[in-house]
């Protein structure tokens, strides 16, 4: 009996191999991709590249998630299959076969499966092990080493996780098979679904939870607000995404159902009473699409914006190749700055930093509690740094002579005159602006941050209020602001040896007597240095690792979305076979019924990634405020990104959507 049943069990695969194929293809390229995220976390090589600490946790943080979802998606498929041969077992039931034999049967079957596309997923993974790491140091902007190492440690770790996985399975397939009678396996997926109950009020619960939902993503006014809030708005969205298919679209068919007008024209009426139906068994399944497609769409947004995006970050950090921005005392002089000024260029010749040009500018940099349309509050720098919640925003104060050599334009200011950029509130040229206690008349409205390209941006994108405020002279609020003098420098070193000289050029500075000679007057020391070169690397290293892994954690949730397509495909495609005899029977001809059941399914299927838009569209003013913070600071190409990772998207769902389409009418024909 033993024999029968392994060749009943191998004959089953077999036979079955529609129904297998996806199942086995989604566990071979899971495999594969968890095995890549744990030979990078565990790589000897990329401890040793520069800023790999954080990509390592960051790797081995994407294993946890890639292994979760492989988990959810081996059980989600086998759950379709085993549903999908139900009829098949309760056959064997009637024939003969005991539960034993079909327990064994099962667990044959498998162990089989499991054995044979974890091990091929595995060699699959041990061949792109080397290409992904050369992948993964091109988007770090390192230097691409074709290295790869055998590792056995990350080998065995995915193995035995996903037999065990697959152990779980058996365990399940086991026990569903025996607490289920035989003609009920017969009846398998043709027993019909209940009725959903409470439907106006799970309905009502859709809109109250996607409305919270969405009215959280929109309220969010800062980028500090947005990241504590994405969560909280995400997890709405989702419970709002599962009742909207289980109750919300049944109740708006239900309504179309009742309009008498509308329902009892033929086409109609077939169309609703099946898209009801439908809309009962698939709710679980369409709201699954609609998540994975959001997930998909927010992680590839995310992740490509940071990496095309963080170019203009770091350009607006660093103005220049090497910088140096000294806190300056109200009381320090021009011979002081002249000497620092003597002192960088010393250090930068006497570190082989060979220098083009130079600019210095004298500012002050102020946070405000307040930015009103007649009044602007200062808060002073202990106050600030000890309760962030004041600070409403940030501003810029220049003196006219640094505002002319940065734009090369004349400016006529008398002091108690302002020339004013603003972004959060609004000025109008002539009016009166109160400066704490002080009042200014507005001379100018500038239409441009003339900062961006001078000095160094390190705040303001993190505020959804700030200014450029250009006065006569500094002194007018030195006492509010925090005096500070920059010192800019442009090498005609490349950009790999900038990078090596940082290292020397900031020992060098360390040891110099500039600490000693600037002591502000709380007692702390105030001097930043920064190089263009490295701080771009540095970046890169971090948005080239996570743009990396949110590719590969993409190309699971895309794996998941054509899975369950597939599988829904399949599902329809034997449902919609019964029904096209009955259909047939009842009087409606072959263009009918195939245009009827069209219909059905191009309202079930691109209902999903239709709704993972609006979902994408109500949280894009969120995420573009994390991604504010982030660095993603060009507003438009963050736009323009978005919208080339959705037309792609659309176009990767409708060919997704085709081919699998190709299964059904194989199945209904």
């Amino acid at each position: 009996m033993f024999g029968l049943t392994v060749r009943l069990a191998l004959t089953n695969l077999k036979k079955n191999r529609r129904l297998y194929f996806p199942y086995a293809l989604m566990t071979i390229l899971s495999t594969a991709i968890a095995y890549i995220f744990a030979s990078l976390a565990f790589h000897p090589d990329l401890g040793q590249v520069k800023g790999a600490n954080g990509v390592i946790q960051v790797l081995g943080f994407g294993m946890i998630v890639v292994m979760l979802a492989v988990a959810i998606m081996v059980f989600y498929a086998n759950s379709f299959v085993m549903k999908q041969r139900s009829k098949e077992f309760g056959v064997y039931s009637i024939l003969g076969l005991e539960k034993k034999h079909l327990f064994l049967m099962t667990f044959l079957e498998n162990l089989v499966f499991s054995v044979g596309t974890i091990l091929a997923g595995l060699l699959l993974g041990l061949a792109l092990d080397k290409l992904f790491y050369a992948l993964l140091l091109k988007a770090m902007q390192m230097p691409v080493v074709l290295a790869s190492t055998f590792q056995l440690k990350s080998l065995v770790t995915v193995f035995i996780y996903l037999f065990g996985i697959f152990a779980l399975v058996s365990l399940f397939n086991i026990g569903n098979l025996g607490l289920t009678d035989s003609l009920k396996l017969v009846q398998g997926k043709k027993r019909g679904d209940k009725k959903t109950g409470f439907l106006w009020l799970q309905t009502l619960l859709v809109l109250i939870l996607l409305g919270a939902g969405y009215a959280i993503a929109q309220l969010v006014t800062s980028p500090m607000q947005a990241i504590p809030s994405f969560f909280g708005a995400t997890l709405l969205v989702i419970f709002g995404t599962y009742l909207l298919f289980h109750a919300g679209v049944i109740s708006l068919l239900n309504w179309l159902k009742n309009r008498q007008t509308y329902y009892y024209k033929p086409d109609n009426f077939i169309s609703v009473s099946n898209l009801i139906f439908r809309m009962r068994k698939n709710a679980l399944g369409l709201a699954t699409i609609t998540i994975l497609s959001s997930m998909f769409l927010v992680t590839m947004v995310g992740g490509l914006n940071i990496y095309i995006g963080g170019k203009d970050y770091i350009a607006n950090q660093n103005p220049n190749d090497y910088s140096i921005d000294v806190g300056m005392q109200p009381t320090t002089s021009k011979a002081q700055t002249e000497k620092w000024e003597e002192w960088a260029e010393a250090i930068l010749e006497e570190t082989d930093i060979p220098v083009e040009s130079k600019v210095v500018y004298p500012y002050q940099q102020a946070y405000f509690s307040e930015v009103a349309n007649q009044q602007v509050r200062f808060l002073t720098e202990k106050e600030s740094w000890m309760d962030f919640s004041n600070q409403v925003g940030v501003g810029y104060i220049l003196d006219k002579a640094t505002y002319e050599k940065m734009t090369s334009q004349k400016l006529e200011l008398a002091a108690d005159q302002v020339a004013i950029y603003s972004k959060g509130v609004q000025y109008q040229a002539g009016q009166t602006l109160t400066f704490d206690e002080k009042e200014m008349e507005v001379a100018q409205v500038l239409p441009k941050n003339v900062t961006l390209g001078h000095l160094p941006d390190h705040v303001t994108f993190n505020f959804s209020k700030y200014l450029v405020i250009v006065v006569q002279d500094l002194t007018i609020f030195e006492n509010q602001a925090e005096n500070r003098y920059y010192m800019g420098f442009e090498s005609s070193l490349s950009e790999e040896e900038q990078v090596n000289s940082q290292e020397v050029f900031l020992s060098g500075s360390f040891e110099s007597e500039l600490w000693e000679s600037n002591i502000l007057p709380n007692g702390t020391n105030a001097i930043s240095l920064a190089y263009r070169a490295y701080a771009m690397r540095s970046f890169f290293s971090f948005a080239g690792s996570l743009f990396f892994i949110g590719l590969l954690l993409s190309l699971i949730f895309l794996m998941a979305v054509v899975l369950v397509i597939y599988f829904k495909q399949i599902s329809e495609g034997y449902e919609d076979r019964d029904r096209f005899v009955i259909m047939t029977k009842v009087g409606l001809d072959e263009d009918q019924t195939r245009q009827s059941i069209r219909k059905q399914l191009l309202t079930v299927f691109f209902l999903p990634i239709l709704l993972a838009f609006v979902h994408l569209a109500f949280a894009y003013k969120m995420l573009s405020s994390i991604l504010l913070s982030i660095g993603v600071v060009n507003a438009g190409l963050m736009l323009q990104v978005t919208a080339g990772i959705c037309g792609g998207y659309l176009l990767l769902y409708l060919v997704v959507y085709a081919i699998t389409t190709r299964s059904y009418k194989q199945i209904i024909s």
